[in-house]
């Protein structure tokens, strides 16, 4: 167990369960556990993840074990029970909270929804958020009726992304709502700080940030997971800390709310299939501990190739995974040109395009990404 611990700007935590050791591969070995890598430098995590074939097989058991000794056994019910504990344990373990503490979900955009809807905001409650947030975030928060205000953190350096949150600090605020790791530019956002200077609940949209950077959820009251993103999980894969939840008074539930009448796990909204769940704990499994501080060092190499190369990159130095850039061109046919050169990353609705780099790549996909946009250009 990890001692409990101590957060000078947030209440105590219990002790926490550690479940890995973690798997003692090195980067080669671990990238080689994705066959997409044997053809393709995949850039893209921040969208979908690669997905690992230990990850694919395990799924692939499971719809045949349904298929040839049916769904709705006894067996089955208990497995895919024992298989979500694992799951929740593995993501508590992974971002430090208790595992008591989570629940699964289908996206982050399900964990925004159960948080933004049961704590019921009116028109007469403020919000504020920032002006690069995921529509993820951002549609619950609109649907809320409440009034948000922005801040400003895309024109502001990435030092400067605390004042402009507390800019918009009013005594109407209610809550603050962002996400750790912007999907537009990949600058993180100080949580700790902001929780500490406000004092406000605090949602955060962690897309971006599990299984790419370092992540302590304890900072937030409730905190997002994405399983199919830099989890590289099953899409419609999930999960949501809820350090607060008796604030929240759901206007939907699901069957949960039948079996738990208090605690997180009343929150729980959507029955995960068993193949999905197996394949979610499958990836967390094969999570590195080295994850995070290698993902920076090739974070660290793309961005400096790219400058190298006189690409136009609006992401600052040591920051989060994502790498945002501008060519000439329209951007859509960069992404297709991309392609076409084995060579996947995204095109961003404000004109810019992304890469994501994760632990699993190598200065090979930075190579073929960089002589990519020298050929379109």
């Amino acid at each position: 167990m990890v001692p409990a611990l101590e957060l000078s700007h947030h209440r105590r935590i219990t002790a926490v369960p550690l479940l890995h050791p973690y798997p003692t591969v090195t980067p080669a070995e671990a990238r080689a556990q994705f066959p997409v890598f044997e053809r393709t430098a995949y850039m893209n995590a921040g969208s979908v993840g690669p997905l690992s074939r230990r990850t694919f097989e395990t799924m692939q058991a499971e719809e045949a074990a349904a298929l040839t000794r049916g769904r709705g056994t006894a067996s089955v019910w208990e497995k895919a029970s024992a298989t979500a504990t694992a799951a929740r344990e593995r993501v508590a373990a992974l971002i430090h909270v208790p595992a008591d503490r989570v629940i699964l979900t289908t996206s982050t955009t399900e964990g925004c929804n159960i948080v933004v809807t049961g704590l019921r905001l009116t028109p007469d409650d403020e919000v504020i958020t920032t002006d690069a947030e995921h529509p993820g975030l951002l549609m619950p928060l609109l649907a809320s009726g409440a009034h948000l205000r922005k801040s400003r953190v895309m024109e502001r350096p990435a030092s400067e992304a605390l004042g402009a949150v507390l800019d918009e600090v009013t005594p109407r605020t209610k809550l603050v709502a962002l996400s750790h790791v912007l999907w537009l530019n990949g600058h993180v956002l100080p949580l700790a700080d902001i929780k500490r200077e406000t004092g406000l609940p605090l949602l955060v949209d962690g897309a971006q940030s599990v299984g790419a950077i370092a992540v302590d959820a304890s900072v937030a009251d409730w905190y997002t997971v994405s399983g199919q993103k830099w989890l590289c999980g099953p899409e419609t894969t999930g999960a949501l800390y809820v350090g607060d939840d008796t604030t929240l008074r759901p206007q939907m539930q699901g069957s949960a709310a039948s079996t738990f009448e208090q605690g997180p796990l009343r929150l729980a909204m959507t029955h995960l299939a068993p193949p999905m769940v197996a394949g979610m704990l499958a990836a967390l499994e094969e999570v590195p501990e080295w994850g995070p501080s290698r993902a920076a060092d090739m974070v660290a190499k793309c961005r400096a190739a790219l400058l190298e190369a006189g690409v136009e990159v609006r992401t600052e130095p040591g920051q989060g995974t994502l790498v945002s850039f501008r060519t000439a061109g329209e951007p859509a046919d960069a992404v297709k040109q991309a392609e076409a050169a084995g060579v996947v990353i995204r095109n961003l609705p404000d004109g810019w395009l992304r890469a994501s780099v994760g632990w699993w790549n190598d200065e090979t996909d930075i190579a073929r990404l960089v002589a990519s946009l020298q050929d379109g250009a």
